[in-house]
């Protein structure tokens, strides 16, 4: 039967889930195990949560205190949020009019040449030649 070995790069991939599942989860129930003599996980979990709750509490407070910055710092990125945007509107009707114009001008009829047809030229030769003609006949 092969031997199977886990490789250095899935160790350490697997670090950052291993450490916290064993320091958070697995060690504490050791340690009320050998300390109650058994474990009682209904126990366990119901300390958990008041542990929870204490935690949510003391956030809570925490929170009213910097309620106050977070609101400042949420209205300056809101600002630059919309001044970067204003910039890019700004810059996207630019180019969308240039592209507009560069439509217009691909679509506008080409204005008419003002042509002296060969038709005039012998209209004009027909003309002359029977001037010609008739002051030759005398």
């Amino acid at each position: 039967m092969a031997r199977r070995t886990v490789t250095g790069d899935a160790l350490r991939a697997l670090i950052p889930i291993v450490v916290p599942l064993v320091t958070k989860v697995v060690l504490p129930i050791a340690i009320e195990s050998l300390r109650r003599g058994k474990f009682d996980p209904d126990e366990y979990l119901k300390d958990a949560g008041d542990s929870l709750g204490k935690g949510l509490k003391k956030s809570r407070a925490e929170f009213e205190d910097v309620k106050e910055e977070v609101v400042e710092r949420g209205q300056k990125l809101y600002e630059e949020a919309r001044k970067q945007g204003a910039e890019l509107v700004e810059l996207l009707a630019k180019k969308s009019t240039e592209v507009a114009e560069g439509l217009v001008e691909g679509m506008a009829p080409r204005p008419r040449r003002r042509r002296f047809r060969f038709v005039h030229v012998l209209g004009i030769a027909a003309v002359a030649g029977v001037v010609v003609y008739l002051f030759s006949r005398d």
